[in-house]
C-alpha cells in the first residue's frame, strides 16, 4: 500500500466518523496483522495510554477480532461489511428525517442573510430554494441566465407550481407566465451585471448580481427583503402589461422604454 492511499484511507475514515486513533490503528492491522496492542501502537504511533480502548472500539465495530490470551493478539477484519451497513444505516435515516422531521415542530423563519460570491454557489442555491417550492415561483431573469434554472423550472412546473417570469430578452419554450420587459436602453445593465431576482412560495427568496468580474448574490427569509423582492417583481409585471398595451401612447410621450424618464431621473 502507497503511503498516498494509506493517507486517503485514513482520512476517508476519518470522514465516516472514527477517530484518528482508530483510523491509523486499523490501517496498521490491516498491513500487518495478527498483532498486540502494544505492537500495534508502537507501528502506528497510537499512544500506549490509548491504544486498548482503540482497539476495543475496533472490536465493537466488527473491524477486528481478539483472538488468545496473554498476549491478545488482533486481526483485522474486511471493512466492506461495515461499510454497507454504514451505508443503509445513514441511508434509512436521511429519509426517516426528511419525512418526519417537520412534524416535530414548526420550523423558524430564518432572518439572516447568507452571501454568495461565485456564480456556482448562487445558483445552486436558486436550484435548492426552487426545489422546495410548492405553490409559487416570482421570478425575474435575463435570457442569457435562463439555461441555469430551466431543468429547476420543470420539475417545479411538474409539482404543480405557479411560475411567473419576468424576462429580459426571449429564449425558446420559457416555462410558465411570461412577462416580457422592454430591452432597449439596457444594454449597459448587461455590461454592470445581469440580474436574478427570485421568490419562492413568499418564504424565502434569492437575489444575484451576475457578472465574471464580480459576481455576488444573497439568501434569505428576512420579510422586509422578501418584500422588496416581490415589489421589484410586480412593479416590472405592471411595466411590462402597461407597455404592451400602450407602447405608441408611451414611446410618442416619454422615448422609447420611458427613455425620457430615465435620464432625467438618472434610473439605470
Amino acid at each position: 500500500m502507497s503511503q498516498d492511499v494509506k493517507i486517503q484511507i485514513i482520512e476517508s475514515m476519518l470522514s465516516l466518523g472514527f477517530n484518528k486513533y482508530e483510523a491509523h490503528a486499523y490501517v496498521t492491522l490491516l498491513l500487518d496483522p495478527s498483532k498486540t496492542a502494544y505492537e500495534i501502537s508502537k507501528l502506528s504511533d497510537v499512544p500506549q495510554s490509548k491504544i486498548y480502548e482503540t482497539m476495543k472500539k475496533l472490536v465493537d465495530r466488527g473491524l477486528a477480532t481478539a483472538k488468545g490470551y496473554k498476549p491478545i493478539k488482533y486481526i483485522a477484519l474486511p471493512l466492506e461489511s461495515y461499510l454497507d451497513h454504514y451505508k443503509s444505516d445513514v441511508t434509512n435515516a436521511v429519509e426517516f428525517l426528511k419525512k418526519n422531521i417537520n412534524a416535530v415542530a414548526k420550523q423558524p423563519t430564518v432572518e439572516y442573510i447568507v452571501h454568495f460570491n461565485t456564480i456556482a454557489q448562487f445558483i445552486g442555491k436558486v436550484e435548492d430554494v426552487l426545489s422546495r417550492a410548492t405553490k409559487s415561483i416570482s421570478l425575474e431573469i435575463w435570457a442569457q441566465d435562463y439555461h441555469y434554472i430551466r431543468e429547476a423550472l420543470q420539475v417545479a412546473k411538474k409539482r404543480g407550481v405557479r411560475i411567473i417570469t419576468v424576462l429580459y430578452g426571449e429564449v425558446e419554450a420559457p416555462i410558465g407566465k411570461i412577462y416580457q420587459h422592454e430591452m432597449s436602453g439596457l444594454e449597459h445593465s448587461m455590461q454592470t451585471g445581469r440580474w436574478l431576482n427570485s421568490l419562492v412560495d413568499n418564504s424565502e427568496c434569492c437575489f444575484g448580481i451576475l457578472n465574471d468580474s464580480n459576481p455576488t448574490g444573497i439568501w434569505t427569509q428576512n420579510k422586509s427583503i422578501m418584500l422588496l423582492s416581490q415589489s421589484f417583481i410586480s412593479h416590472d409585471i405592471l411595466i411590462a402589461e402597461i407597455y404592451h398595451e400602450m407602447r405608441d401612447a408611451l414611446d410618442e410621450k416619454f422615448g422609447e422604454n420611458l427613455d425620457k424618464i430615465r435620464r432625467h431621473n438618472q434610473i439605470d
